[in-house]
């Protein structure tokens, strides 16, 4: 039996148990393949206030309200990031809001090359709903050096736009 069947069979789950189950659900609708992320369910999921983003480049921080989209779309692409290769190891949660989710990420970088890494997420969930997340790279040097190098070859014009 799969842990989300436990959860949803289990007569009273804890705290914990529904808020991984909601951060299961909500992986699982982004990561959705073939079809591309369930925006439906991501939205009935979601409702990020505030994401904090520890890449490396000088764009990493917290990003608020509005700002949070455009803050992750510009890391995904200046990273590399393939989306359709994250995977998520592990969900772990004990307390009232918080799940720290495992994942393993890779991307390339403009020359082809290849990197992977472990984040930790720190995701906060409240009333059924993600509100909060913190994300934390294992190389941020890594990451920092692609960004840089693809972010100066987009202004020149020369393209890398390989990710």
């Amino acid at each position: 039996m799969q842990e989300r069947d436990f959860v949803m069979s289990n007569e009273h789950p804890t705290q914990a148990e529904l808020n991984k189950d909601v951060v299961r659900r909500f992986y699982e609708a982004v990561l959705r393949v073939p079809g591309g992320p369930d925006f439906a369910t991501i939205r009935e999921l979601a409702d990020e206030q505030e994401v904090e983003l520890n890449w490396g480049h000088p764009d990493s921080g917290i990003h608020k309200g509005a700002a949070i989209g455009p803050a992750r779309q510009r890391m995904h692409r200046l990273t590399g990031l393939d989306i359709a290769a994250i995977s998520i190891d592990e969900l772990i949660a004990d307390g009232p809001t918080r799940v720290v989710v495992v994942a393993t990420n890779s991307g390339t970088d403009i020359h082809g090359n290849r990197w992977t890494m472990t984040v930790l997420e720190l995701v906060d969930v409240v009333n059924g709903k993600i509100t909060k997340k913190r994300s934390f790279y294992q190389d941020t040097a890594l990451l920092r050096d692609i960004s840089l190098e693809r972010e100066a070859t987009l202004a020149q014009g020369t393209g890398g736009s390989r990710g």
